[in-house]
């Protein structure tokens, strides 16, 4: 089988990898809704965390403590707690939201991402894509209606979710031009347990050993979703992978249909449409910025 698989196209090969992580993604989200059910959300999030600490030491032995050599501790840790808060954000959205909303106003990521970059970094945002952000952010107020009687508060929470985590992409992206993949992954693990148990102190309970295997196994699924997306990237365009992450929300549409009964509220169809098509734009625009940047500079 392995034989096969490696005779197939590098874009045969990335689209396997990309599906791959999209649909363990979505298995990730289904199995923190079963968790939370038992479990606090901020509990969850230190299992979370400890699990991948755990799954990621061998690779660490294996490369050696030299590989984890680094100047830039405190960046590191802003990532951390940033990522730390993140995840707590996403759990409790998935927890208290129907999953196809929750999924959707967490695509925001690359809107923020990019507007984050405007103001700090002073990077030069064009027309075009403050065009795209505003279509996004239209349709961000589509799902949740703000004003009416049909608001959630908690649709506010995967909304700041996004913006930790395209704040925390703002720092990975300048981590990555001087740290080792070993380093990117240990300090996150090793700076966000930490950080996940002090509020989890104080809403601990003793989980059952389902609770505790649920955890594992959606520890386990992220570690390989990173490992998925990489692969992929190493085999096709930033372009031609971009659109296999947003494959998702029809899957978890469809199995918190089957699983939880949730049916999608109307404006999920076109706020979503509005978010995804403005996110891609935006993440196709800023790949494509990024290579003409790397020709330059040969």
């Amino acid at each position: 089988m392995r034989t096969w698989f490696n005779t197939q196209s590098d874009v045969m090969r990335a689209s396997f990898f990309a599906l791959f992580a999209a649909i363990l993604a979505a298995c990730f989200t289904l199995t923190i809704r079963y968790a939370t059910e038992e479990l606090h959300p901020y509990q969850a999030v230190f299992l979370r965390f400890a699990f991948g600490l755990i799954l990621i030491l061998p690779m660490v032995m294996k490369r050696g403590i030299g590989s984890l050599a680094t100047k830039r501790l405190p960046l590191f840790g802003v990532r951390g707690i940033l990522s730390a808060a993140k995840m707590c954000l996403w759990f409790m959205a998935v927890l208290y939201l129907p999953l196809a909303e929750a999924t959707t106003l967490n695509f925001t990521v690359p809107l923020f991402g990019t507007v984050l970059a405007a103001l700090i970094l002073r990077e030069q945002v064009r027309i075009h894509r403050w065009l795209a952000i505003v279509i996004g952010f239209i349709g961000v107020a589509l799902i949740i209606q703000p004003g009416t009687d049909t608001m959630r508060a908690a649709s506010i929470l995967p909304i700041a979710a996004a913006i930790c985590m395209a704040s925390a992409g703002l720092i990975t992206k300048r981590l990555v031009a001087t740290e080792s993949t070993a380093s990117l992954l240990f300090y996150l693990m090793i700076i966000t347990t930490p950080v996940s148990l002090i509020p989890a102190l104080f809403v601990w309970q003793t989980p059952s050993w389902s609770a505790l295997g649920l955890m594992a196994v959606a520890a386990l699924m992220m570690n390989v979703m990173q490992i998925c997306n990489v692969r992929a990237l190493q085999l096709a365009d930033y372009s031609f992978f971009v659109g296999f992450s947003y494959l998702r929300l029809p899957i978890i549409a469809v199995l918190a249909l089957i699983l939880f009964g949730e049916v999608p509220d109307i404006w999920i169809l076109p706020g979503g449409a509005m978010i995804i098509g403005a996110a891609i734009y935006v993440a196709l625009r800023e790949g494509k910025l990024n290579s003409e940047a790397r020709r330059i500079e040969r």
